[in-house]
């Protein structure tokens, strides 16, 4: 795998560096705060390689002034984790597409299907700030015939323009300043700001709110008599994680206690029915989140 790639494209020049390849042949183990010790070989070598290869492409009209004038346009930082429970890389991607607005969902055929597909990744963009990209690993591996686990979700989010120029300042996107254990816990830290603010606070919660009260909202008002399995039926999509359901059937059964002391609370075995029948409910979904939250220190 390459390290460092350059390019030169219309009087421009561009460039690729993957520290992750400095330590590994692959970058199943993304690279670390604990790594970071490393970083000032890594840097080293990384302008050396650029001036050398500067140097040979334009030859007498190279000057250091390229290498000083290389800024970082895009930086990514991810975290990677096998999913918790029964929860899938599909049914993660699911959240965020229903919790974020204007999504791009990548989807395939499920294995052993002519007709299903399930989610493989998902796109989400902050214009000029960061773009969110969230995909099942284990399916990108397999691509790459690399070996890894199953259900190995990856949460990367790629910092961009008015985020780097935020956290660095214009004058600081330099190779030299960004490949620094300084620079990579800034990066950490606003990886987890953006998690915890921008997506779970603003997005997610929310969204999970919006949904025990559209459940909610669906038992009460149904008169069929089968205003559960209605409910179900009517607004399955919108169930990011079975605990959504089971949060929207407590609810209700305390509104009916109200008014009949004597109705009994059925959430659990109504929960337990519906997992028998395999309806594909997704369930330890936001387990999974707090493992990623967790995770991001």
């Amino acid at each position: 795998k390459s390290l460092v790639e350059l390019q030169g494209k219309g009087g421009m020049i561009r460039g690729y560096i993957n520290p992750a390849h400095y330590l590994h042949a692959d970058n199943r183990k993304p690279f670390g705060i604990v790594d970071a010790i490393k970083l000032e070989v890594l840097k080293n070598d990384v302008l050396e390689y650029l001036k050398n290869r500067l140097q040979e492409q334009l030859q007498d009209k190279y000057s250091d002034e390229y290498i000083q004038k290389l800024r970082i346009t895009r930086i990514e930082v991810n975290i990677t984790l096998p999913c918790v429970g029964k929860a899938t890389p599909s049914s993660m991607v699911h959240l965020f597409d229903m919790a974020l607005d204007r999504t791009k969902v990548y989807r395939k055929r499920k294995k052993g299907s002519k007709c299903e597909k399930e989610n493989m990744g998902i796109v989400y963009e902050r214009e000029h700030y960061h773009v969110l990209k969230l995909y099942d690993k284990f399916d990108d591996f397999e691509k790459q015939r690399i070996p890894l686990e199953k259900n190995i979700f990856r949460m990367e989010i790629a910092f961009i323009d008015k985020t780097l120029n935020a956290l660095f300042g214009e004058d600081g996107r330099t190779i030299e300043n960004i490949l620094s254990s300084k620079s990579l816990d800034i990066l950490c830290r606003e990886y987890k700001r953006v998690l915890e603010e921008e997506l779970i606070e603003q997005q997610i919660k929310p969204y999970l709110k919006n949904c025990v009260t559209t459940l909610y909202e669906s038992l009460i008002w149904s008169d069929s008599g089968k205003e559960i399995s209605d409910t179900v039926m009517r607004y399955k999509e919108i169930i990011v994680d079975i605990e959504c359901f089971r949060r929207a059937l407590h609810r209700w059964y305390k509104k009916r206690q109200e008014k009949d002391p004597t109705v009994k609370d059925r959430t659990d075995e109504i929960i337990y029915k519906y997992r028998k029948k395999e309806l594909g409910l997704p369930e330890d979904v936001l387990k999974t989140l707090k493992a990623f939250h967790i995770a991001a220190g």
